[in-house]
């Protein structure tokens, strides 16, 4: 896989737009250590920490893509989900939000951003990885895999291990983190790769075997009972998510009572 790797970039999003505009097949993926104009649904601004993120756009340009195209943003995040899991095996579940946020503990761990441009999709992914903190207006709603892994700080000596000495076993992910959590390019392009297979996978079974994608959804949906705004309503109502259906539409109670099953909302 080709991963054209940045330290800083306004947008790997932008990036890859350019790329896909221009035809430029050399790299299938856009990375860095840090955005200054990233950001998530709807134009909401990502906060990051210099390479303590995995800040990417996937470009996935001969996959074969769903009706509608947009599902790409949701089959992401399942794939992203199973990939962070496998990569970090102390991990809690992670489960998905719908369309496309992964949680954990309630938490929000990453999001991801899709568009179709000339046929082609582009997947941004943004997933906290090694923070060790994050601004008060965050401290509450976001969690890092780090924090997850790791709700205390280790010790700097494991028990009956000298210092200096370089055969200790360390745990899984402090193989992976540098100092003050950055998080090592080479570990960064494992996620990329990993998640990039996971997704042209889980699109193949889409066409092949769509409820099993719809079963893996559905066991890390954590949509129910939040609220969302319905976007093609003429009102805009906002309702409560009750569950998705197997065509991955989200299904709402109005404030009617009436149910309603939609792709197009947006959480409140």
């Amino acid at each position: 896989m080709r991963i054209e790797f940045y330290e800083t970039i306004d947008s790997t999003q932008r990036r890859a737009r350019e790329l896909v505009e221009r035809g430029d097949r050399q790299w299938d993926a856009v990375c860095a250590d840090h955005q200054t104009a990233g950001r998530g649904r709807q134009g909401a601004h990502w906060h990051d920490t210099p390479r303590q993120s995995l800040l990417v756009s996937l470009i996935l340009w001969d996959a074969r893509l769903p009706e509608p195209a947009g599902l790409v943003g949701l089959f992401a995040a399942l794939a992203a989900a199973q990939s962070l899991e496998a990569h970090y095996p102390d991990l809690p579940p992670v489960q998905l939000k719908y369309p496309n946020d992964l949680m954990i503990h309630g938490r929000k761990l990453g999001g991801l951003l899709t568009e179709i441009v000339e046929g082609v999709a582009i997947v941004g992914i943004g997933i906290n990885l090694g923070q060790r903190e994050f601004p008060p207006e965050l401290e509450r709603i976001a969690v890092s895999v780090w924090q997850a892994v790791c709700p205390h700080p280790p010790a700097p000596l494991f028990p009956g291990v000298e210092e200096g000495a370089t055969d200790a076993p360390l745990p899984r992910w402090e193989r992976g983190v540098g100092g003050e959590g950055n998080i090592p390019q080479p570990e960064r392009a494992q996620l990329i790769e990993s998640i990039y297979q996971n997704l042209l996978h889980t699109l193949h079974l889409w066409h092949t075997s769509p409820l099993q994608v719809f079963t893996h959804w559905q066991a890390r949906d954590c949509s129910a009972g939040r609220a969302y705004r319905v976007q093609d309503l003429s009102d805009h109502p906002v309702g409560v998510a009750l569950g998705i259906e197997a065509d991955f539409r989200l299904r709402l109670r109005l404030p009617s009572g009436m149910e309603h099953s939609t792709y197009y909302v947006s959480a409140v």
